[in-house]
């Protein structure tokens, strides 16, 4: 895996790309700030899985764990939403194909609009 193709795939599945901390405030993402967003504080899932010795939380045993539990709090940052998906599909796909249509999944998830329930493309309005 390439460092340029890591640094925008956040450990915890966050494609930094489309964090709005990228969009709006210049931030490169969490790899290459050493897991200090900004003037935050040091991302605690950054911390644990590069103690570990992981590139990306699926490597773990203990994957799916309560680091990756979407909280309302931010939900601002909607890519949070998404990581438990993107780690499963970086998992099945490798980083280097998930990266080739991310840029697509993740549109789908910002535009996309369910008809009633469900959520799988069948269920989604056409634009």
């Amino acid at each position: 895996m390439s460092e340029e193709l890591l640094r925008w795939h956040a450990p915890c599945g966050i494609y930094c790309k489309r964090c709005l901390a990228s969009e709006r405030l210049g931030c490169e993402g969490c790899r290459e700030r050493e897991g200090k967003v900004l003037q935050g504080p040091l991302c605690k899932t950054y911390e644990c899985i590069t103690n570990k010795g992981h590139e990306f939380c699926y490597e773990c045993n203990d994957f799916p764990c309560e680091m990756l539990q979407p909280i309302v709090h931010f939900e601002q940052f909607t890519p949070h939403n998404s990581k438990v998906y993107n780690l499963i599909m970086i998992q099945k796909l490798g980083l280097e194909e998930w990266n080739k249509i991310c840029e697509d999944e993740s549109t789908l998830y910002y535009k996309g609009k369910k008809i009633g329930r469900g959520g799988d493309p069948l269920t989604l309005e056409k634009e």
